[in-house]
């Protein structure tokens, strides 16, 4: 019998910093259907060769402003930080974010 309760993240390495987030069971197991990128096109999540600072700044702006408002950030995000995703915005955390929380949990 699958349970529909909220599951609250387990601490895993690094990424415990988000042991409160709870996350219903079926997005744990199915997030990526549900999340708003899906429709947009992958340069708006990921670096071109030789990407330019203030382009990646833009880039990354509007990524994250899709995922502001995305119903699977937060799993998406932990998926990201779990799996060391070394490129892209996932969950609204850039490359440079997701370094960060690593290093400093």
């Amino acid at each position: 019998m699958t349970s529909t309760e909220p599951v609250t993240v387990v601490r895993t390495g690094r990424a415990g910093r988000y042991a409160d987030w709870r996350i219903a069971p079926e997005l744990l197991r199915s997030w990526h259907r549900h999340a708003l990128c899906g429709g947009v096109v992958g340069e708006v999540f990921f670096a071109a060769d030789e990407e330019y600072p203030p382009v990646r700044q833009h880039r990354e702006r509007v990524a994250k402003s899709i995922c502001a408002a995305c119903p699977v950030r937060q799993p998406c995000a932990l998926y990201a930080l779990v799996h060391r995703e070394l490129h892209g915005v996932w969950g609204g955390l850039s490359e440079a974010d997701r370094r960060r929380r690593l290093a400093h949990p």
